[in-house]
């Protein structure tokens, strides 16, 4: 946005006939406008938003609810890194909280899934999406998706009632926010149900306080209009005859002064054109009043000077869309009392997109391979492919109305993949339609010029661990507490209190970690604590509203095909062969370990000392100042001499004073694994890796004595790999209405922007894919495509 660079020559670029371009002097510094000063603070703090992108979005209860996450900095334009910490609660029907979750945010995405069964019962349910930063403003700037669960046992479906008859709501909205009396005004209307859902109705009629039809007022499929008229003083009302009853609604009186603010940014190619009208007794008004301009999204402004020279009583500028933002920019008339006259949102489609090439490319018995192409490398993109017929694809929402749309509005729009789906004339019309049509705005002028938010709230960047060492340390300085876990190990110091604090920890639910505490002597010694993690849930500080509270959602039942799903199978224990076979290594298949060479140490091997079957295998030891030290043959690296140190596990716990190994034999060793030159992901730096399984009822050594084991509860949600239901068929009517074929959530195409994917062949002659994503410069995508498979 080139708004800071302004010169009037760049935004006052055509005399129109009738009008004037008042801007001869120089646009105001910036820097030392008060306006901007509020509009700057208000936006200084990043915004993040997120969107989520479901497989489909009717779900049975012996699926799971597989999704991905993107997250977008609608200030920046570009996928959000900052947080990693994402909360998500799911609610039923009733607004009630079934389960709530954290999950992990790599690069701006992430996966996951919630787990169903037979317990839910069949409705609508929510998962609300937010971030700790998003805390920090008045704004919800959170994420509420509906999806709809039906429990697998039930025999019917119920159907919302879309629209009620039972409640017309009329709304009017006229452009700029003042129905200005004798002079052109272009008012927008909304007709819908209670519940915001339009009625089929095309047209209705403009009436006078003498009933005389003035003009005929159409409506889009949204329910949107607008006409434009001259009011005087009289009473104006509408009329529409909606499912055979006629409904009135009466239009606000027109005031005697105010702006009248008319703008579009689609009717002139690559253009903006604003009509600012008012009248004499408003001119009169603010002959001494410096008026301004303002155009901004977040802290991107332009500030303009309004004159009304000659006492001109309609004004006409147009100026290049390029000088504004990509999605919705607002335009304001302010007075220097920093009072808005009026306001309006305009909406400037992006030029450039993510656009994908995508076709099938070979077809077996079992599966078909896809080829893609994207125009830029490197984007995160997620697939789901469905059967072409399917009732459960999501023809609603998509990435460009969440990050570019409704992440402006308190009135949400449903159909935002109506309006970015193959753009055309007729489509910006109907968007900006749309954007008269917003009653209120969600960022007020008034929190803008009074209560610039705080960064009260931070970043959350992994888990918090909070503990406390319960004996009298002498000097706390020179003690150390080790936090380690299967793929990590931290150090930390302890604080004047005797408490330590673990930042940016990832962990997944259940995981265990190990605290030991190495008093001021560096020796490990035995204490209790029992930390807490204090960031692994948290509450959302605003009001969550799911759907209108005085309007009940009215259902019907409707006979609709299900689909038939294999009952879950018993799988008979095999046969076991017996002969003469190796030892069992019950530890192989732990983390890691398939790697390492594994040894199963036998009784008859217990006579000999770990640390000398540690040298046995490539490994040397060395006693500096009575302290162990254990290295691997293995050099640093070509530019550094002498040897590295390995990453030591005792049972799957890192150890951390060497010296507990001295005394283990080999007698006491169930199995060890070892490499001197793999690197262990808890400890990058170290070359080699030694792990050592005691036997059970092993003598238990100092080290193991003192550590403390502590079960995180209510960690990172696990990702688990996509895994479909079985069906009974994939040809009849119920998998065509709701079956999946399959959910590919992670694919990043290489540098050339191509990637390529397998879906399972289900004999279907066509089917639908969804593609959503975004590049690393914040460039979006969404696509529904319709490929041929025969």
């Amino acid at each position: 946005m080139k708004f800071n660079s302004y010169k009037p020559n760049l935004f006052c670029l055509f005399l129109l006939l009738s009008s004037f371009c008042t801007y001869s002097q120089e646009i105001s510094d910036q820097e030392d406008s008060e306006i901007t000063k509020h509009i700057s603070s208000y936006f200084s703090l990043d915004r993040e938003n997120i969107h989520i992108q479901f497989p489909k979005k009717i779900f049975f209860t012996n699926e799971k609810i597989f999704f991905k996450g993107f997250v977008y900095n609608i200030k920046t334009g570009i996928p959000s890194v900052m947080t990693t910490n994402i909360y998500a609660t799911l609610y039923n029907e009733q607004g009630e909280k079934v389960t709530e979750k954290l999950f992990y945010s790599s690069n701006g995405s992430f996966t996951s899934d919630f787990d169903l069964n037979n317990s839910f019962s069949t409705g609508k349910y929510y998962i609300h999406f937010f971030t700790n930063w998003m805390k920090n403003f008045k704004e919800d700037e959170s994420s509420i998706n509906s999806i709809q669960i039906i429990n697998k046992d039930d025999k019917s479906y119920s159907k919302e009632i879309i629209p009620d008859f039972s409640s017309v709501s009329i709304k009017f909205n006229p452009e700029g926010g003042t129905l200005l009396e004798n002079q052109k005004n272009i008012v927008g209307i909304k007709i819908s149900d209670c519940n915001g859902n339009p009625f089929q109705i095309s047209e209705g009629d403009l009436i006078d306080d003498k009933n005389i039809v003035l003009q005929k007022i159409h409506l889009n499929n949204f329910g949107f209009g607008k006409f434009e008229f001259v009011p005087n003083k009289k009473i104006y009302k509408v009329r529409f005859l909606i499912n055979g009853t006629s409904y009135e609604e009466m239009l606000p009186i027109a005031s005697a002064e105010g702006f009248a603010l008319d703008a579009n940014s689609f009717s002139v190619k690559d253009k903006t054109l604003l009509k600012i009208r008012t009248n004499l007794k408003t001119i009169e008004k603010y002959r001494n009043n410096s008026l301004k301009i303002v155009i901004n999204q977040f802290d991107k402004i332009a500030l303009l000077d309004l004159n009304f020279i000659n006492d001109q009583e309609e004004q006409t500028i147009l100026f290049e869309n390029e000088n504004i933002s990509d999605g919705i920019n607002t335009i304001r008339i302010i007075d220097s009392n920093l009072n808005v006259l009026a306001e309006r949102m305009i909406f400037k489609h992006q030029k450039e997109k993510l656009e994908v090439d995508l076709q099938a490319t070979k077809k077996a018995s079992d599966s078909i391979s896809f080829s893609g192409n994207l125009n830029l490398k490197y984007s995160d993109i997620s697939i789901s492919i469905l059967p072409e017929e399917s009732l459960s694809i999501d023809n609603e929402n998509d990435i460009y109305g969440s990050f570019l749309l409704n992440s402006f509005l308190l009135e949400k729009s449903k159909n935002s993949r109506y309006y970015f789906n193959e753009i055309t004339t007729k489509k910006k019309y109907e968007l900006d339609l749309l954007l008269l049509n917003q009653s209120k705005f969600k960022y007020d002028w008034k929190d803008i010029i009074t209560s610039a938010p705080k960064e009260t709230f931070e970043f959350d960047n992994g888990l918090t661990l909070k503990g406390t060492v319960n004996q009298k340390i002498s000097d706390p300085k020179k003690a150390q507490i080790i936090v380690t876990s299967p793929t990590s190990a931290n150090f930390g110091n302890i604080d004047e209190k005797n408490e330590f604090f673990f930042n940016n920890l990832i962990l997944t639910d259940s995981t265990k970690v190990n605290i030991t505490f190495i008093n001021e002597r560096s020796k490990s010694v035995e204490f209790k604590d029992y930390p807490q993690v204090l960031n692994s849930r948290r509450t959302f500080n605003k009001s969550i509203r799911f759907k209108n509270s005085l309007c009940e959602i009215q259902k019907q039942k409707v006979e609709i095909d299900f689909p038939q799903f294999k009952l879950k199978t018993i799988m008979l224990d095999s046969v076991k062969i017996v002969g003469a076979t190796k030892p069992t290594l019950n530890y192989e298949t732990r983390f890691g370990n398939s790697r390492l060479r594994g040894f199963k140490i036998a009784e008859n091997e217990g006579s000999a000392m770990l640390l000398q079957f540690i040298r046995m295998n490539g490994f040397t030891t060395e006693n500096e100042n009575t302290s162990l030290r254990i290295l691997s043959d293995r050099n640093f690296g070509t530019f550094r001499t002498g040897k590295s140190s390995p990453a030591i596990y005792m049972d799957d716990i890192p150890v951390a004073i060497l010296d507990v190994l001295q005394q283990i034999t080999m007698r006491e060793v169930d199995e060890i694994y070892l490499d001197t030159n793999m690197r262990s992901s808890a400890f990058p730096d170290n070359i080699g890796v030694i792990k050592i399984y005691m036997k059970k009822g092993a003598r238990n050594s100092s080290y193991k004595n003192n550590i403390t084991t502590y079960p995180i509860p209510k960690g990172f949600s696990a990702i688990k790999p996509f895994k479909n239901v079985s069906y009974n068929s994939t040809s009849d009517l119920g998998f065509k209405n709701f079956g999946l074929i399959n959910w590919i959530p992670n694919i990043i195409a290489n540098e050339n922007g191509h990637f390529a994917f397998q879906i399972p062949n289900m004999n279907q002659k066509k089917v639908k894919i969804l593609i959503e994503g975004f590049s690393a410069d914040g460039k979006l995508i969404s696509e529904i495509k319709t490929i041929e498979l025969e």
